[in-house]
C-alpha cells in the first residue's frame, strides 16, 4: 500500500461542518443528555512542534479505533481540539483512549498534570447530565464555531499544502465502496507506481543505495478511479481500498525479476496482506530472492494488531524478507524502544520543528534506540534538506530518505557511481 499520510484531513468532516456539527448534535441530545458523557481534547494547547500533521495523524486514529466499536462520536475541530459524545460505553475504555492520545504529546507541558486532576489542561470531562457541564460544552462549542467563522472569513477559500489538494471531492461514503474498488481492480496503476532511494551517507563506499522504495501515486490514483471522491477522508472506509491497493501493487511489483535488481526494493504494505493470495503470489515470484526485499508495515498498524503483526513479521523473516516499521517520529520515541518489534529496519519522519525543539534526554534516547538497531536500521525519511542529514549523522543514523537524498542518488548516476 502506498504511504498516504500526505493525504491525512485531520478527521473525515469538512471543514464548514466541524463545529456545526457538534452543536447540531447538542441541541439533538438535549431531552436524553443525562445518558452521555463528554471529552474536550484540548490539542490546541500544545506546542506548536506537536501539532505536527503526523502527531495529530497518531492521535487521531487512536480515537477512531475507539468510535469503530464504541457508542461513541468523534468531532475534530478547525482549531485541532478534538470532543468525545460517548454514551453506552465504559469510562475506564474511553480513558484508555485519552491515555494513549495524552501518550502521543507526552513531551509537551500540557500533558504533564495527573490526568482529571484541577491541574488537567489536556482533557475536560463533562457529565452531561449535570446542566452546569452540558452548558459549558455548549458554550465551547460555540467559542470554537465563533474563531472558526472568524478564520474562514480571514482566509476565505484558500489552502494549503499537500494534504489539502487531498481534500477535494466529496467525503468517502460507505455506499460508494463498491464501485470504487472495482474501478480499482480494473484500472491501469503501472504508470502510477513511483520509486524513492533511500541512501547510506558515509562509510566506506562513502554514498550507497540502500533500497529503493516502490509506492503508488496515491493522488493521481484518486483522480483516475474518483475524481469527485476524496477517498482519504475516512480512515476505516479508506483501509478497505487500501487491502485492493495492494494487491494491485503487488501484481505490478511481480512483473520484476528478482535476480537481477542489483538493489533491494520495499514495498509499503497492510500487516493482513502477508497472510492474502495475492502476496503469496508474490512470494512465489521473488522466489530465492526474498533477501532483496524489505516490507514496510505502518506504526499504528503494528499497535492496532500486535498479535498479527508478530505472526507476520515471523513469517516474512523465517523466508528471508526484511521487515521495516515506518511511521515513527523523532519525539515519539521516547514512548517505547522499536528495536523490540523485532523489525530490520525502522524509519522515522524529519520535520524543521525537529531542529532546536530536542533536548538532551530526547536526543540520548534516540541515540539509544539507533545503537539497539542493526547496522544502518534506522532511516530518516522526508528529509528536504541539508539540515535533516547533519541532524540524522549527530544522532548515529547513517540512512536517509526524501527530496534532498533523491538530488544526491541523481547526483551520483550522473557520476556513474550507481
Amino acid at each position: 500500500m502506498a504511504d498516504y499520510s500526505t493525504a491525512y484531513t485531520g478527521g473525515s468532516q469538512t471543514s464548514k461542518s466541524k463545529e456545526a456539527r457538534l452543536l447540531d448534535i447538542l441541541q439533538r441530545i438535549r431531552p436524553t443528555a443525562a445518558s452521555y458523557f463528554a471529552i474536550h481534547l484540548n490539542l490546541s494547547q500544545l506546542r506548536p512542534s506537536h501539532r505536527q500533521p503526523h502527531f495529530m495523524r497518531m492521535a487521531h486514529r487512536s480515537i477512531d479505533a475507539l468510535t469503530a466499536k464504541e457508542d461513541v462520536q468523534a468531532f475534530y475541530m478547525s482549531n485541532d481540539d478534538a470532543v468525545l459524545l460517548c454514551r453506552n460505553v465504559s469510562v475506564d475504555d474511553v480513558d484508555d483512549t485519552v491515555f494513549r492520545v495524552r501518550a502521543v504529546f507526552n513531551e509537551d507541558p500540557l500533558t504533564h498534570a495527573e490526568d482529571g486532576s484541577a491541574e488537567d489542561r489536556f482533557s475536560t470531562w463533562y457529565d452531561m447530565s449535570q446542566q452546569n457541564d452540558f452548558k459549558a460544552l455548549e458554550d465551547a462549542a460555540i467559542a470554537m464555531a465563533k474563531d472558526a467563522a472568524k478564520a474562514t472569513n480571514k482566509k476565505g477559500e484558500e489552502t494549503t499544502g499537500r494534504a489539502s489538494k487531498a481534500m477535494k471531492g466529496i467525503p468517502l461514503e460507505p455506499e460508494m465502496l463498491t464501485e470504487i474498488n472495482q474501478k480499482l481492480l480494473e484500472v491501469r496503476i503501472g504508470d502510477l507506481v513511483r520509486r524513492q532511494p533511500a541512501v547510506i551517507v558515509g562509510g566506506k563506499q562513502k554514498n550507497q543505495l540502500a533500497f529503493r522504495e516502490h509506492f503508488i501515486a496515491m493522488e493521481e490514483l484518486r483522480k483516475r478511479i474518483a475524481p469527485k471522491v476524496n477517498i482519504f477522508a475516512s480512515n476505516w472506509l479508506f483501509q478497505y481500498l487500501s487491502e485492493t491497493i495492494d494487491a494491485r501493487i503487488l501484481e505490478v511489483m511481480s512483473r520484476l525479476d528478482y535476480s537481477s535488481q542489483g538493489c533491494p526494493v520495499s514495498i509499503n504494505l497492510n500487516i493482513p496482506t502477508i497472510t492474502a493470495r495475492p502476496f503469496q503470489n508474490f512470494n512465489a515470484v521473488v522466489g530465492e530472492n526474498t533477501k532483496d526485499v524489505i516490507i514496510e508495515f505502518q506504526i499504528i498498524d503494528v499497535f492496532s494488531n500486535m498479535y498479527a503483526y508478530n505472526y507476520a513479521c515471523d513469517w516474512l523473516r523465517e523466508r528471508g524478507y526484511r521487515v521495516l516499521i515506518d511511521g515513527l517520529n523523532p519525539l515519539g520515541l521516547h514512548f517505547f524502544d522499536p528495536s523490540v518489534l523485532g523489525a530490520d529496519f525502522i524509519k522515522i519522519s524529519w520535520g524543521p520543528e525537529i531542529s532546536g525543539g530536542v533536548g538532551f534526554d530526547q536526543t540520548e534516547k534516540i541515540k539509544a534506540v539507533v545503537s539497539n538497531m542493526p547496522k544502518n536500521g534506522v532511516v530518516l525519511a522526508r528529509v528536504d534538506s541539508e539540515e535533516g542529514v547533519s541532524w540524522g549523522l549527530e544522532q548515529g543514523i547513517r540512512c536517509f530518505q526524501g527530496y534532498f537524498t533523491d538530488r544526491v542518488v541523481e547526483a551520483m548516476m550522473q557520476k556513474g557511481v550507481i
